[in-house]
Protein backbone atom coordinates (compact mmCIF):
# COMPACT_ATOMS: atom_id res chain seq x y z
CA UNK A 1 0.00 0.00 0.00
CA UNK A 2 3.22 2.48 0.79
CA UNK A 3 4.64 1.59 -2.32
CA UNK A 4 1.40 2.53 -4.20
CA UNK A 5 0.81 5.83 -2.33
CA UNK A 6 4.46 6.44 -3.21
CA UNK A 7 3.73 5.76 -7.09
CA UNK A 8 0.48 7.74 -7.23
CA UNK A 9 2.92 10.91 -5.46
CA UNK A 10 4.76 10.46 -8.31
CA UNK A 11 2.30 10.52 -10.63
CA UNK A 12 1.10 13.38 -9.27
CA UNK A 13 4.24 15.49 -9.51
CA UNK A 14 5.11 14.43 -13.02
CA UNK A 15 1.85 15.57 -14.30
CA UNK A 16 2.42 18.80 -12.16
CA UNK A 17 5.83 19.22 -14.07
CA UNK A 18 4.86 18.71 -17.17
CA UNK A 19 1.82 21.04 -16.67
CA UNK A 20 3.92 23.38 -16.04
CA UNK A 21 6.44 22.32 -19.21
CA UNK A 22 3.31 22.84 -21.42
CA UNK A 23 2.89 25.71 -19.82
CA UNK A 24 6.46 27.19 -20.71
CA UNK A 25 5.74 25.62 -24.12
CA UNK A 26 2.74 27.73 -24.82
CA UNK A 27 4.26 30.99 -23.67
CA UNK A 28 6.92 30.66 -26.13
CA UNK A 29 4.61 30.15 -28.80
CA UNK A 30 2.94 33.10 -27.93
CA UNK A 31 5.99 35.27 -27.54
CA UNK A 32 7.01 33.86 -31.01
CA UNK A 33 3.78 34.51 -32.93
CA UNK A 34 3.51 37.94 -31.19
CA UNK A 35 6.84 39.41 -32.48
CA UNK A 36 6.02 37.91 -35.99
CA UNK A 37 2.76 39.82 -36.01
CA UNK A 38 3.03 43.19 -33.91
CA UNK A 39 4.75 45.85 -36.49
CA UNK A 40 6.23 47.66 -33.14
CA UNK A 41 8.19 44.82 -32.32
CA UNK A 42 9.99 43.95 -35.29
CA UNK A 43 10.54 47.55 -35.95
CA UNK A 44 12.66 47.28 -32.60
CA UNK A 45 14.54 44.33 -32.98
CA UNK A 46 15.44 45.20 -36.75
CA UNK A 47 16.82 48.43 -35.43
CA UNK A 48 18.30 47.64 -32.20
CA UNK A 49 19.73 44.71 -33.63
CA UNK A 50 20.65 45.61 -37.22
CA UNK A 51 19.37 42.54 -38.32
CA UNK A 52 17.06 41.91 -41.54
CA UNK A 53 13.65 41.04 -41.20
CA UNK A 54 14.66 37.20 -42.44
CA UNK A 55 16.78 36.35 -39.15
CA UNK A 56 14.04 38.66 -37.23
CA UNK A 57 11.68 36.24 -38.51
CA UNK A 58 13.41 32.96 -38.32
CA UNK A 59 14.61 33.99 -34.62
CA UNK A 60 10.20 34.17 -34.00
CA UNK A 61 9.76 30.89 -35.62
CA UNK A 62 12.72 29.59 -33.65
CA UNK A 63 10.57 30.42 -30.54
CA UNK A 64 7.42 29.04 -31.73
CA UNK A 65 8.98 25.75 -32.90
CA UNK A 66 10.96 25.58 -29.27
CA UNK A 67 7.62 26.26 -27.71
CA UNK A 68 5.65 23.79 -30.34
CA UNK A 69 8.45 20.70 -28.87
CA UNK A 70 7.67 21.68 -25.35
CA UNK A 71 3.86 21.22 -25.83
CA UNK A 72 4.53 17.76 -27.73
CA UNK A 73 6.86 16.70 -24.98
CA UNK A 74 4.54 18.30 -22.28
CA UNK A 75 1.46 16.25 -23.68
CA UNK A 76 3.64 12.95 -23.71
CA UNK A 77 4.66 13.37 -20.26
CA UNK A 78 0.85 14.22 -19.25
CA UNK A 79 -0.58 11.63 -20.83
CA UNK A 80 2.00 8.92 -19.79
CA UNK A 81 1.84 10.23 -15.97
CA UNK A 82 -2.27 10.06 -15.98
CA UNK A 83 -2.39 6.51 -17.88
CA UNK A 84 0.98 4.89 -16.92
CA UNK A 85 1.74 4.22 -20.45
CA UNK A 86 5.22 3.29 -20.96
CA UNK A 87 5.14 4.20 -24.46
CA UNK A 88 4.61 7.87 -23.48
CA UNK A 89 6.83 7.99 -21.07
CA UNK A 90 9.44 6.38 -23.19
CA UNK A 91 9.17 9.02 -24.90
CA UNK A 92 8.63 11.59 -23.02
CA UNK A 93 12.07 10.27 -21.50
CA UNK A 94 14.04 10.38 -24.67
CA UNK A 95 12.86 13.68 -25.72
CA UNK A 96 13.59 15.50 -22.13
CA UNK A 97 17.00 13.76 -22.45
CA UNK A 98 17.63 15.28 -25.89
CA UNK A 99 16.19 18.54 -24.38
CA UNK A 100 18.32 18.38 -21.45
CA UNK A 101 21.78 17.77 -23.98
CA UNK A 102 20.83 20.62 -25.95
CA UNK A 103 20.43 23.13 -23.04
CA UNK A 104 24.25 22.29 -21.92
CA UNK A 105 25.40 22.67 -25.04
CA UNK A 106 23.67 25.98 -25.55
CA UNK A 107 24.49 27.25 -22.38
CA UNK A 108 28.62 25.89 -23.17
CA UNK A 109 27.76 27.80 -26.17
CA UNK A 110 26.85 31.28 -24.81
CA UNK A 111 29.81 31.64 -22.24
CA UNK A 112 32.37 30.93 -25.37
CA UNK A 113 30.58 33.53 -27.35
CA UNK A 114 30.02 35.74 -24.50
CA UNK A 115 32.22 38.80 -25.81
CA UNK A 116 30.67 38.62 -29.17
CA UNK A 117 26.86 38.87 -27.52
CA UNK A 118 28.64 42.14 -25.91
CA UNK A 119 29.89 43.40 -29.10
CA UNK A 120 26.97 42.70 -31.02
CA UNK A 121 24.71 44.43 -28.27
CA UNK A 122 26.96 47.41 -28.26
CA UNK A 123 26.88 47.55 -31.67
CA UNK A 124 23.05 47.58 -31.87
CA UNK A 125 22.73 50.11 -29.20
CA UNK A 126 25.03 52.24 -30.70
CA UNK A 127 23.39 52.00 -34.25
CA UNK A 128 20.24 53.79 -32.43
CA UNK A 129 22.51 56.77 -32.04
CA UNK A 130 23.14 57.68 -35.88
CA UNK A 131 20.07 59.43 -36.06
CA UNK A 132 18.65 62.40 -33.73
CA UNK A 133 16.37 61.40 -30.57
CA UNK A 134 13.88 63.31 -32.20
CA UNK A 135 14.25 61.58 -35.68
CA UNK A 136 13.61 58.23 -34.29
CA UNK A 137 10.45 56.02 -34.45
CA UNK A 138 7.62 56.66 -31.68
CA UNK A 139 8.69 52.92 -30.57
CA UNK A 140 12.48 53.61 -30.34
CA UNK A 141 11.97 56.69 -28.83
CA UNK A 142 10.27 55.06 -25.96
CA UNK A 143 13.20 52.11 -26.25
CA UNK A 144 15.46 54.72 -25.84
CA UNK A 145 13.47 56.71 -22.63
CA UNK A 146 13.52 53.10 -21.22
CA UNK A 147 16.94 52.62 -20.97
CA UNK A 148 18.04 55.91 -20.45
CA UNK A 149 15.36 56.06 -16.98
CA UNK A 150 16.06 52.12 -15.98
CA UNK A 151 20.04 52.55 -16.46
CA UNK A 152 20.44 56.42 -15.15
CA UNK A 153 22.15 57.09 -18.84
CA UNK A 154 22.25 59.40 -21.49
CA UNK A 155 22.71 58.23 -25.12
CA UNK A 156 23.72 55.49 -26.64
CA UNK A 157 27.30 55.35 -27.30
CA UNK A 158 28.47 59.16 -25.31
CA UNK A 159 26.26 61.35 -23.74
CA UNK A 160 26.56 63.90 -26.10
CA UNK A 161 24.43 61.83 -28.65
CA UNK A 162 21.45 63.81 -28.29
CA UNK A 163 22.79 67.15 -28.35
CA UNK A 164 21.54 69.89 -28.27
CA UNK A 165 18.05 68.96 -27.67
CA UNK A 166 18.34 66.05 -25.00
CA UNK A 167 15.38 64.36 -23.94
CA UNK A 168 13.97 64.64 -20.46
CA UNK A 169 14.49 61.05 -19.68
CA UNK A 170 18.66 62.93 -19.73
CA UNK A 171 18.11 64.73 -16.77
CA UNK A 172 18.81 64.23 -13.10
CA UNK A 173 19.09 65.95 -10.22
CA UNK A 174 21.09 63.99 -7.81
CA UNK A 175 23.30 60.62 -7.51
CA UNK A 176 26.68 59.61 -8.38
CA UNK A 177 25.90 59.41 -11.98
CA UNK A 178 24.71 62.74 -12.49
CA UNK A 179 26.37 65.50 -13.48
CA UNK A 180 25.94 68.46 -11.43
CA UNK A 181 27.00 71.11 -14.07
CA UNK A 182 24.99 70.12 -16.98
CA UNK A 183 21.89 68.12 -15.05
CA UNK A 184 22.90 65.10 -16.64
CA UNK A 185 23.80 61.23 -16.60
CA UNK A 186 27.63 61.14 -16.84
CA UNK A 187 27.51 57.80 -18.59
CA UNK A 188 26.17 56.28 -22.33
CA UNK A 189 23.25 53.73 -22.15
CA UNK A 190 25.59 50.99 -23.56
CA UNK A 191 27.67 50.74 -21.27
CA UNK A 192 25.37 50.63 -18.44
CA UNK A 193 23.15 47.81 -20.47
CA UNK A 194 26.21 45.66 -20.97
CA UNK A 195 27.48 46.10 -17.19
CA UNK A 196 23.69 45.59 -15.78
CA UNK A 197 24.18 42.49 -18.24
CA UNK A 198 27.03 40.95 -16.54
CA UNK A 199 25.71 41.48 -12.96
CA UNK A 200 22.47 39.66 -14.12
CA UNK A 201 24.44 36.86 -15.51
CA UNK A 202 24.12 35.07 -12.07
CA UNK A 203 21.12 35.05 -12.13
CA UNK A 204 20.51 34.00 -15.59
CA UNK A 205 22.91 30.96 -14.46
CA UNK A 206 21.21 30.42 -12.01
CA UNK A 207 17.52 30.73 -13.72
CA UNK A 208 19.36 27.95 -16.40
CA UNK A 209 20.49 25.78 -13.92
CA UNK A 210 17.38 25.53 -12.05
CA UNK A 211 15.50 24.56 -15.53
CA UNK A 212 18.52 21.44 -15.92
CA UNK A 213 17.88 20.30 -12.28
CA UNK A 214 13.91 20.42 -13.19
CA UNK A 215 14.42 19.05 -16.35
CA UNK A 216 16.92 16.11 -14.03
CA UNK A 217 13.65 15.65 -11.55
CA UNK A 218 11.32 14.74 -14.58
CA UNK A 219 13.49 12.36 -15.69
CA UNK A 220 13.89 10.43 -12.56
CA UNK A 221 10.17 10.79 -12.58
CA UNK A 222 9.53 9.32 -15.34
CA UNK A 223 12.39 7.09 -14.59
CA UNK A 224 10.08 5.73 -11.64
CA UNK A 225 7.10 5.34 -12.96
CA UNK A 226 8.24 3.46 -16.07
CA UNK A 227 10.04 0.79 -13.81
CA UNK A 228 7.31 0.39 -11.59
CA UNK A 229 4.71 -0.29 -14.42
CA UNK A 230 7.32 -2.94 -15.60
CA UNK A 231 7.46 -4.81 -12.59
CA UNK A 232 3.60 -5.06 -12.69
CA UNK A 233 3.65 -6.07 -16.04
CA UNK A 234 6.09 -8.95 -15.18
CA UNK A 235 3.44 -9.61 -12.12
CA UNK A 236 0.71 -10.50 -14.73
CA UNK A 237 -0.20 -14.11 -15.05
CA UNK A 238 0.67 -15.21 -18.55
CA UNK A 239 -1.48 -15.01 -21.25
CA UNK A 240 -2.47 -11.36 -20.00
CA UNK A 241 -5.85 -10.87 -19.24
CA UNK A 242 -8.08 -13.53 -21.93
CA UNK A 243 -5.84 -16.29 -20.67
CA UNK A 244 -6.37 -16.02 -17.12
CA UNK A 245 -9.85 -15.28 -17.62
CA UNK A 246 -9.98 -18.70 -19.71
CA UNK A 247 -8.29 -20.51 -16.82
CA UNK A 248 -10.70 -19.32 -14.41
CA UNK A 249 -13.50 -20.39 -17.54
CA UNK A 250 -12.03 -23.67 -17.55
Amino acid sequence: MAEGLGMNCVKYLLFFFNFLFWVAGLFLVGVGIWIRVDDNALKILHNLDNLDETVVYAGCYAFIGVGAVALVVGFFGCCGAVMENKCLLGTFFACLFVLLIAEVGVAIYAVVKKPDAEKFLKEGLDKIAEKKYQDLDPELQRLVDFFQKEFKCCGMNSTTDWAPDYPDTCNCTAGDTCDATSGRWKKPCDEEVINNLNKNIVYIGGGALGVALIMVLGIILSCMLFRHGRREGHGQRPGGYFGSTYKEFV
